[in-house]
């Protein structure tokens, strides 16, 4: 007898339940911890007229608010099964995320326009010959916004990790980057503070230049959420039509009573597959993992672009007397391929 186990689809993966709850906490804790860094970041800079520190603000602000976006819009979009009639399961296209690409655009401008500002003020400072005041108290937030993003993203990682998440190297890159936004800005308060007791003019000019690479930065932050946003779109309207062909290849399997849950997740130039199937649980575990196996090879043989499906098998409970497909289509099935007529 088959022993059911609740999964849920999550990240393109199949996980456990009780490993969502984990989830959604690292997530909003991620969340939450940027924008209030970039709260901070920003109004330090504003008080100390720092404009890499701005920079490093926006930067940080649109890291989070990007993820945020990115949730929200992919909540739902998992191919699911909403009937049962008669053994078989119907389903609808996943809806399109028509919000998630104007979010990110708007996302999109305001990094532009803020990289560009303070790309601008930046040259006026270099051009300048009025001599900066520095604000040392700058110098804390700062500090303390690498060690506790830091410590976040360990946190994160470490999840990631275990999880095997897709996005992980986009999630180490934005870590990066933040990091070097952070130096760039300790390196310009730094070198202005050395300026003025050591007398050493040069040194106000690091400032001015950190900004400067901050704001490549941010510009750099806008290309990567704007060519996201626009490939992601063309991504889920494929997902949205293969999740249909998917779908309706697999309820056509023998012993297979309803796709509980299908993602398809692009990798490349191929199509990975995370599948689930309700079997009658009468079955010995034996037949459940051979019409797993079929599925599976199925899905394989059918649509050269998938490359890797994982299928997960549970026993089906519909609240009433049933019989499996197989039971149903003993006497109707002739061609001996395992498909239903």
């Amino acid at each position: 007898m088959l022993q059911t186990r609740l999964y849920v689809a999550l990240g393109g993966k199949l996980v456990k339940n009780q490993d969502i709850h984990q989830g959604e906490k690292v997530f909003w804790t991620s969340v939450i911890t940027g924008l209030g860094l970039a709260i901070v970041k920003g109004v330090t800079g504003y008080m100390a007229n720092n404009k890499a520190l701005m920079g490093d603000a926006l930067y940080t602000a649109s890291t989070a608010a990007s993820s945020l976006v990115d949730r929200l819009s992919n909540n739902g979009t998992t191919a699911k099964s909403h009937t049962r009639q008669n053994g078989r399961t119907g389903t609808t296209a996943p809806p399109a995320k028509t919000g998630a690409p104007f979010a990110n655009l708007m996302i999109t401008v305001l990094l532009l326009l803020g990289g560009l500002e303070i790309g601008i003020s930046a040259v006026r400072d270099l051009m300048s010959s009025a001599t900066p005041d520095p604000k040392p108290y700058a110098i804390i937030p700062v500090f303390l916004s690498i060690a506790i993003n830091e410590a976040v993203f360990r946190y994160r990682y470490r999840y990631a990790k275990k999880q095997k998440n897709a996005r992980l190297a986009d999630d180490v890159d934005n870590h990066r980057y933040s990091l070097y936004s952070s130096i760039l800005v300790l390196a310009g308060m730094l070198s202005t503070i050395a300026a003025l007791e050591l007398n050493i003019d040069q040194l106000y000019y690091i400032e001015p230049i950190s900004a400067i690479l901050v704001a490549g930065i941010v510009w750099r932050q806008g290309y990567r959420i704007a060519k996201h946003s626009i490939y992601g779109s063309l991504v889920q309207e494929l997902d949205q039509q293969d999740a249909v062909d998917f779908m309706d290849t697999v309820q056509r399997v023998q012993g297979v009573i309803t796709v509980e849950e299908l993602k398809a997740q692009e990798v490349g130039d191929s199509v990975k597959i995370d599948l689930k199937i309700s079997v009658n649980p009468q079955i010995t575990v034996r037949e459940a993992a051979e019409i797993s196996e079929y599925a599976k090879n199925l899905l394989l043989s059918r649509f050269a672009h998938v490359s890797s499906v994982e299928v997960q098998v549970v026993p089906y409970n519909g609240g009433y007397p049933y019989k499996s497909n197989y039971e149903l289509t003993q006497s109707r099935d002739t061609s001996g391929n395992g498909m239903l007529q």
